[in-house]
C-alpha cells in the first residue's frame, strides 16, 4: 500500500520526481488511529476458514448498508463455539447455523463469540452465516463514501486490520481462504469493482442489479475489496507464458482520458516483472485497477485501488501482486517483505523503462530520505503501531534499498532474480505467508551463502554507516591505497558489513570503478591495476549502499614523506621481519593484504620501535596501519 502524502526535500532530475509518487504512508494511520491492532486480538479460534461468500447491499446514494458473510471452515480441534471478528461499528442482525437461528452470542471489542448448539468434531468441514449492517463513513472508515464530480462512490480498505470494520471475517494475516465469492446488490447505473473474475451482472428489478465476482486463489482478508460508482471501463490484456490475462480498469468517466496513456504501458510492466519474478501470480483471472478517492493505492488481489495512475504508484501496486499478495507477510513486524520488495519493483521498472541514470537517481533519493534520520530498522518492532507499519522512510525506502543491497551483494542478477523466484515459489510460502527469517533461510538455500551479518546489520539493526574514505596516491605510478573508516548513526550496529565501490577518475576524463569488501573498520586496500593516474574519486558512485559520506581525502605519498613526523618502516621489501620506528609511541598496528583482509593486529604496544616477524606471510603487497597519538599512518610493505 502507498498513500499519497507528498514529500519534496530536493529535486534530482526533471523526470525523477516530477512524475513520481514518493509518499509518506500516514494518511490511513490517521484515519484508523483509534483502532487497536489485530495483534491485540488474535483469535483463540480452533478452526481454519476455507471459503467466504460475501453478500452486500451497497447503494452509494445512501450511507447505510447491510451484508451477510457465509464462512466455510475446518475445525482444528473439537469445537463448541465460533470466534470471528466484527468491529463495534457493525451491528449483528442474525446468525444462522444449519438453517437454525443462533441467539447465544456475545461481543467484546472486535471479537464476536458464537455458542454452537452442538460440538463439531476435529477436522470437520462446516459453515455458518452471519448477517450484519453498518454505515459508511462511520468511525472505522473501512467502508467510505465520497464523491467525484458530485457522483457518489463507495470504497473499502482493510489493511492492516480493518476488514472487520465493514464485514464479518476472521481478520488476520495468516488465514487465507481458498475461494471467495462476492455478490453486491446495487443501483443499476453503477459498476462494482472487486477481486477475481466478473461472473455476472444480473438485473433484479426496482432499478437494481446484482454483480458477482469470484476469486479462486488463496486470499487474506485485508486484500478483499469492493468499490461502487459510475465507472467507465478501459481494458487491455497481456499474454504471460501462453495465457491471455485481461487487464480491467475501472475509472471515473471524467478522468479516464487523463490516464489511458499510462494504463497502456501496464502490459509491458507485467511482462517485465513476470520475466524477473515468475509468471504474474493471478494469470488465470485478471489484473486491473479501480479508481478511488483515497490518496495513493492499495494492492487488492487482482485489482489495485488507485488514487492516480502515475508511473511509480502503478509499478508499486503491480509489484505487490507478487510480494504481498502471492506471498504475504506473516506478521506486521515483517511488513517490509511486502512494501520493501514492492517499492523495489518500482525501482526495477525505473531501471528497465528509463535506464541506469534514472535508477541511480531513484536510489539517491531514497538514500537521502533514509539518512535524514539516524535511527530506525527495516524490521518493524512495533507491530501494533499503524504509523510505524507504514513509515515510508523505513518500511518503504529503507526496505527497498535493503532489497537492492541483496542484489548488490550477490553481484549476479541471474542469481538474484532466481533467489526471488525461489522464495515466491517455495511451497511453504507461495499463496501463503512468510516472515523475515523465512526469507533469510530461502536466500541461504538459493545462494549457498551465510546471511547472518546482512540481516543483523541491515534488517534488524538501526541506522546506517557513515564513511571517511582516504585514497593515497603512490608517487610515480598509477597505484593507490584506499582506507575506509566507518562510524554508525545508531549504536545498535557497531559496523555495517557491505561491498562498496569507488569510481576513480583521471585528468583526461577517464574513469574506472573498483569494488571493496568491507568486513571491519579501518580496512586498507591496494589498487595496482588502474590504467591512469587518479586525480579524483567518487565513493558509492551509483548509490548502491545506504550510507553517508563524511569526508573524502586524496593524498600524495610524496607529500606525506616530507612530514618529519612520519613513521619509518624497514627493510622494505622485507623477508623474515620488518621494523617500524615512530617519534610518538605506537599504540596499535594492523596489517591488511591486497584484498583488504586484516592478517595481523596487535594493540596496547606503547613503544616507539616495533619489530614484526613475517616468516609465514605469503609474498605480496601489504598495507600497514600505524596508530599513534598523532593519528593513523599508512605504509605499503612488500614481502619477498
Amino acid at each position: 500500500m502507498k498513500n499519497l502524502y507528498l514529500i519534496c526535500f530536493f529535486t534530482i532530475s526533471t523526470f525523477a520526481f516530477s512524475q513520481r509518487n514518493y509518499e509518506q504512508s500516514l494518511e490511513e494511520a490517521k484515519a484508523f488511529g483509534s483502532f487497536k491492532s489485530a495483534e491485540n486480538n488474535l483469535l483463540d479460534a480452533e478452526y481454519k476458514p476455507e471459503y467466504y461468500r460475501l453478500e452486500m447491499n451497497l447503494n452509494p446514494n445512501q450511507l447505510d448498508y447491510s451484508g451477510k458473510t457465509t464462512m466455510h471452515f475446518t475445525t482444528t480441534s473439537d469445537l463448541n463455539q465460533i470466534k470471528i471478528n466484527a468491529q463495534p461499528n457493525l451491528s449483528i442482525a442474525s446468525i444462522t447455523y444449519h438453517s437454525n437461528t443462533i441467539t447465544d452470542f456475545s461481543r467484546a471489542e472486535n471479537v464476536l463469540t458464537i455458542q454452537l448448539p452442538e460440538t463439531i468434531p476435529n477436522n470437520q468441514l462446516d459453515s455458518i452465516t452471519i448477517s450484519f449492517s453498518g454505515e459508511a463513513n462511520s468511525t472505522s472508515n473501512g467502508l467510505k463514501r465520497g464523491f467525484h464530480e458530485e457522483v457518489p462512490v463507495m470504497e473499502t480498505i482493510s489493511e492492516p486490520w480493518h476488514g472487520s470494520s465493514w464485514w464479518v471475517c476472521k481478520d488476520d494475516l495468516i488465514d487465507k481462504v481458498e475461494k471467495l465469492d462476492v455478490y453486491i446488490t446495487h443501483p443499476t447505473e453503477f459498476k462494482v469493482a472487486s477481486n477475481g473474475l466478473l461472473k455476472s451482472v444480473t438485473a433484479i428489478g426496482n432499478g437494481n442489479s446484482k454483480t458477482h465476482w469470484q476469486h479462486n486463489y488463496p486470499i487474506t482478508t485485508y486484500l478483499v475489496a469492493i468499490a461502487v460508482t459510475n465507472y467507465a471501463e478501459y481494458n487491455n490484456s497481456v499474454t504471460i507464458n501462453g495465457t491471455n490475462v485481461p487487464i480491467v480498469n475501472y475509472l471515473y468517466p471524467e478522468t479516464l482520458s487523463n490516464w489511458t496513456a499510462s494504463l497502456d504501458q501496464v502490459p509491458s510492466y507485467i511482462e517485465f516483472l513476470s520475466e524477473k519474478w515468475g509468471d504474474y501470480p493471478y494469470k488465470q483471472e485478471k489484473y486491473g485497477h479501480a479508481q478511488w478517492n483515497r490518496g495513493g493505492g492499495m494492492e487488492h488481489a487482482t485489482m489495485s485501488f488507485m488514487g492516480n495512475f502515475n508511473f511509480g504508484l502503478v509499478g508499486h501496486e503491480l509489484a505487490h501482486q507478487w510480494f504481498g499478495d502471492q506471498v504475504t507477510c506473516g506478521t506486521w513486524h515483517d511488513i517490509w517483505l511486502n512494501e520493501g520488495f514492492a517499492e523495489y519493483g518500482d525501482g526495477l521498472l525505473t531501471q528497465n523503462v528509463y535506464g541506469d541514470n534514472e535508477f541511480s537517481n531513484w536510489k539517491e533519493y531514497n538514500i537521502g530520505l533514509i539518512t535524514a534520520e539516524n535511527f530506525g530498522s527495516v524490521y518493524n518492532p512495533e507491530a501494533e503501531n499503524q504509523s510505524r507499519i507504514f513509515n515510508y522512510r523505513l518500511t518503504y525506502a529503507k526496505g527497498s534499498m535493503a532489497v537492492h543491497l541483496i542484489r548488490y551483494i550477490l553481484n549476479d542478477d541471474e542469481l538474484f532474480f532466481q533467489s526471488c523466484r525461489d522464495f515466491l515459489n517455495n511451497p511453504e510460502f507461495t499463496y501463503n505467508y512468510a516472515v523475515t527469517e523465512d526469507l533469510k533461510m530461502s536466500l541461504e538455500n538459493s545462494t549457498g551463502m551465510n546471511w547472518d551479518d546482512y540481516f543483523a546489520d541491515w534488517i534488524y539493526g538501526e541506522g546506517h554507516p557513515i564513511f571517511d574514505v582516504k585514497v593515497h596516491k603512490i608517487s610515480n605510478s598509477n597505484q593507490v591505497t584506499v582506507t575506509f573508516n566507518q562510524t554508525t548513526s545508531h549504536n545498535s550496529v557497531s559496523f555495517f558489513q557491505t561491498p562498496f565501490e569507488i569510481e576513480f577518475r583521471g585528468g583526461n576524463g577517464e574513469s574506472t570503478t573498483r569494488r571493496f569488501n568491507l568486513t571491519e573498520n579501518g580496512q586498507s586496500f591496494i589498487v595496482n591495476d588502474l590504467p591512469f593516474p587518479t586525480t579524483s574519486f567518487i565513493p558509492n558512485p551509483k548509490f548502491d549502499v545506504i550510507c553517508q559520506i563524511n569526508s573524502t581525502v586524496l593524498n600524495n605519498e610524496e607529500f606525506e614523506l616530507n612530514n618529519s613526523n612520519q613513521a619509518k618502516l624497514y627493510p622494505n621489501p622485507a623477508k623474515a621481519q620488518f621494523t617500524i620506528e615512530n617519534k610518538q609511541p605506537i599504540n596499535e598496528i594492523k596489517v591488511f593484504d591486497a584484498s583488504g583482509k586484516a592478517i595481523y593486529n596487535v594493540k596496547g604496544l606503547n613503544d616507539t620501535k616495533i619489530q614484526i616477524k613475517t616468516n609465514s606471510w605469503p609474498t605480496g603487497i601489504y598495507m600497514v596501519q600505524i596508530h599513534s597519538g598523532v593519528g593513523i599512518q599508512l605504509k605499503k610493505l612488500l614481502i619477498e
